[in-house]
């Protein structure tokens, strides 16, 4: 470093007497250059490899700036961007092709003057990282499914079981009372009634699954998630043949079926859901039945909370009162189970139900080629039955054609 600072001064006070004597006689000195520039690398010969060492510097620098160039450009070039390992990686490929003696040796003699700058883009997920396995997502353990039902329609009847396939009862379908008061020695008054004898039929609700061995091993949680999701399937299923079962082929007779029809005809022109209700649990009782329970979906539930008057003011305190409503000390009951429309208000002692066998999951791999393929079957099934004693006992219509009698 200090023979190039020597070489610098000695080549300025040159210059300076150089300029000096062109400027005293111009014309005397205009064709010496050659001369001078001879008389220079005589007087000073060291100030030849002081040139070329310029020379060479100014080269390298040229090949530094062609790779700070390529550097700047590698996002333009090339949209995936690269991590700076990546940057520096392509650098020193660049100075590697540069690499001769003369780029060790300027570096070994001018340390302090070697700089090389390294642009690279801000580092984030999207252009630093090649793949996501770097930064793990979140796993929550179990599998997520629909809730359970709460609801079933066996609550609202009476329990029973049964040892048999099949439920026989004698049901009373007419009676005449002829009950009254007699003097002595009169004739007492006949009544009459009719019976008949009815049959509830058991039957089976099954529903079955196949799983590999694998995906019991590997799947977090999947044995406890079959063991929760059949028998809520199952329970849908049982709610829908106990209310709506037509009693042909092999499916329940069921609630609604038997019921007797809603025919009260209310005479005031505005009815509402409510005056409905109330006008079913008159009809039960006018029956000799205590109702104690009424049955609608939410969707008119939805209808009877935000019923309002003309001022706006909603009529019914229900909105704010928690399950079930209580009407007229009924309680009614907001259910999926039954259909969007439809209405039962009825007395528990209507109807019973009877299980043959109570649900049940089994699991096994003993099922036709389970056990040579690797597969586990499980399977749910209940045998069961109802009986409704008493049709008077349950109500059933549809807001629609009740609210159309209402009105006419």
């Amino acid at each position: 470093m200090e023979d190039i600072k020597v070489f610098e001064e000695k080549l300025e006070a040159l210059g300076k007497q150089i300029n000096e004597k062109l400027n005293a006689n111009s014309e005397q000195y205009k064709n010496a250059s050659k001369e001078i520039k001879d008389a220079i690398l005589k007087e000073m010969p060291e100030y030849k490899e002081f040139s070329d060492l310029k020379e060479k510097m100014t080269k390298m620098q040229e090949q530094l700036d062609g790779v700070d160039t390529k550097i700047q450009r590698l996002p333009v070039e090339k949209p995936a961007r690269k991590s700076i390992v990546g940057a520096t990686a392509d650098v020193l490929e660049e100075l590697k092709k540069m690499g001769d003696g003369s780029l060790r040796s300027f570096w070994k003699r001018n340390k302090n003057y070697g700089e090389i700058e390294l642009k690279v883009d801000d580092m984030t997920q999207a252009n630093s990282f090649e793949s996501t396995a770097v930064v793990q997502a979140q796993h929550i353990p179990g599998i997520i499914y629909d809730p359970d039902t709460q609801d079933r329609a066996r609550n609202f009847i009476l329990p029973g079981t049964t040892s048999s396939n099949a439920v026989e009862y004698v049901q009373e379908y007419a009676f005449t009372d002829s009950t009254d008061v007699t003097d002595e020695g009169s004739e007492y008054k006949q009544s009459d009634f009719d019976l008949k004898l009815a049959s509830a039929t058991v039957r089976k609700i099954t529903a079955y699954v196949i799983v590999s061995e694998e995906m019991l091993e590997d799947v977090d949680a999947l044995s406890s998630y079959i063991n929760a999701r059949l028998p809520s399937k199952l329970k849908l299923k049982e709610n829908y043949q106990l209310l709506y079962g037509d009693g042909t082929g092999i499916n329940l007779s069921g609630l609604t079926t038997n019921a007797t029809a809603y025919s009260d005809e209310l005479a005031d022109s505005k009815v509402t859901r409510l005056d409905v209700l109330v006008s079913a649990a008159k009809q039960v009782r006018t029956s000799e039945y205590r109702p104690t329970f009424g049955l609608i979906h939410p969707t008119d539930a939805l209808q009877i909370k935000l019923a309002k008057n003309s001022n706006g003011d909603y009529i019914h305190p229900y909105i704010f009162m928690p399950q079930p409503i209580v009407l007229d000390g009924i309680p009614i009951y907001e259910s999926t189970m039954i259909t969007s429309g439809d209405f039962l208000v009825g007395a528990r002692e209507g109807a019973q139900l009877f299980d043959r066998r109570q649900m049940t999951l089994e699991m096994t791999n003993v099922n036709e080629d389970n056990f040579v393929k690797g597969m586990v079957t499980f399977r749910i099934s209940e045998r069961l039955t109802v009986a409704v004693y008493r049709p008077k006992a349950l109500i059933y219509g549809t807001f629609a054609s009740a609210l159309a009698k209402g009105s006419a």
